[in-house]
């Protein structure tokens, strides 16, 4: 039985159906809430041989909530370094009874080996803050700005911080501004992380993509699998067919 929602969900906030898993999130009503984006991260890693993982700046949880939906067998640590998300996503966790797959942490991305040990993680994923410091308008909602703007954390410092984590072989994945993915591959690069499968996002089957889905592992050799287009809208407030099957196809419990 699950605990009462009055006992968990405040009143500035809000308690929303995931639809995948039958799961719910705590959300503040107003401010930083989740968006697609972090459904097509979740579906796009592949959990395969994945004993656990770790989501980088995981927010609200919604990430870690919808990956326990695919598979129950996985042990997944979401870090965020804001004390009301941390406390968001814990609630969201004991309501949706997943205490004992999934645990949020407290800490700094920048200070990762305060955490986890080097190289004892299969998976690394992140929906990260698309925009740098000084782009775009900076929201006066702290949340909502440290979640937008790369304020807490940036792209350096989020690869850095999942090369350590990673074990050989093991998996970063991504989702971010397609218009940034030269950025990424370099810094991957660099952090000695190859770069192997990617797809481009786009709103509609006709525009340019706006985002990536980009996976780089920790091996020295490989090629890049360019995978199709993902599409999200058949026509405006319409789904494509491959969206609706994220939410409707079942658990791969």
């Amino acid at each position: 039985m699950k605990p009462q929602s009055s006992n968990l969900v405040y009143e500035d906030e809000t308690l929303d159906d995931l639809i995948i898993g039958g799961y719910k999130l705590i959300q503040p009503r107003y401010g930083y809430r989740f968006s697609i984006d972090a459904v097509l991260l979740a579906h796009f890693v592949d959990l395969k041989k994945i004993k656990q993982l770790v989501d980088l700046g995981c927010g609200n949880g919604v990430i870690p909530l919808l990956l326990s939906a695919r598979s129950g067998n996985i042990k997944i640590t979401g870090l965020e370094i804001q004390e009301a998300m941390v406390k968001r996503a814990q609630r969201s966790v004991e309501y949706n009874l997943l205490q004992k797959q999934v645990e949020i942490v407290r800490g700094d991305l920048q200070e990762i080996d305060k955490y986890f040990p080097a190289a004892s993680i299969d998976l690394v994923l992140s929906n990260p803050p698309f925009w740098s410091s000084n782009e775009g308008h900076l929201s006066k909602n702290p949340e909502e700005a440290c979640a937008r703007h790369e304020i807490a954390m940036d792209l350096n410092a989020l690869i850095r911080a999942a090369a350590y984590l990673l074990r050989p072989g093991g998996s970063f994945c991504l989702i971010h501004r397609a218009e940034r993915l030269t950025d990424i591959i370099n810094t991957c690069t660099v952090n000695k992380l190859l770069p192997v499968r990617l797809r481009t996002v786009h709103s509609f089957w006709q525009e340019e993509a706006k985002l990536i889905l980009l996976e780089a592992q920790k091996r020295k050799q490989g090629r890049l699998k360019l995978l199709p287009p993902l599409v999200i809208y058949n026509k405006p407030g319409e789904y494509s067919e491959e969206i609706n099957r994220f939410y409707y196809a079942g658990e791969e419990r």
